[in-house]
């Protein structure tokens, strides 16, 4: 599994896509629009929620991971749930797919995590269309899997590293897509 960092980025990348687009309900023209993205964030780590689950239930961090709440099933699940608590955009329809966009955003990451980086084979997997029990993976690996099989391996060194390389990948691609978008928006 990839770390927080990247799914966060994710969830940055979903908010600034549908922003965009003004497809956001919550937005506001000139007033802060930190709690779409603080939703979106937290939709695209959602899945990871698992980890407390399988604490709280089986008294340890892996028992449930990449269960469940890594798969289409689960997003599609989410999606309508949070749609009708909190409606993000001005349709249904288009609100349940801002948050299935956020969720699936994460389930794309840990498809493409694994224990090299490169074309290996070496992905952990998840049950994409749980409850079939299969799991799918890329054999492209573009993230390097954290540590987690106990708590104090979260915080690991090669956690830290994991963390550092993510922070520098996804924020190169943040930056990039910044800057192509500050010049559309000035030649446009």
């Amino acid at each position: 599994m990839a770390s927080p960092v990247a799914h966060s980025f994710a969830g940055y990348w979903v908010f600034q896509f549908f922003a965009a687009q003004s497809k956001f309900r919550l937005l506001r023209p000139g007033r802060g629009n930190l709690l779409p993205l603080g939703i979106l964030v937290v939709v695209a780590n959602l899945p990871d929620f698992d980890f407390f689950l399988s604490l709280a239930i089986r008294g340890n961090l892996n028992d449930l991971h990449h269960g469940f709440t890594h798969s289409l099933p689960a997003a599609a699940f989410i999606s309508v749930v949070l749609t009708f608590a909190w409606p993000i955009a001005a349709t249904f329809w288009r609100s349940a797919l801002v948050y299935f966009t956020a969720f699936s955003s994460h389930l794309l990451i840990d498809l493409c995590t694994g224990a090299r980086l490169g074309w290996n084979n070496t992905g952990f997997g998840i049950p994409l269309f749980w409850p079939l029990s299969q799991h799918y993976s890329s054999p492209l690996i573009l993230m390097i899997g954290v540590q987690h099989e106990e708590l104090s391996a979260l915080w690991s060194l090669q956690n830290v590293a994991s963390g550092m390389y993510e922070l520098v990948v996804c924020g190169a691609i943040t930056a990039v897509f910044l800057v192509i978008r500050a010049r559309y928006v000035h030649d446009g």
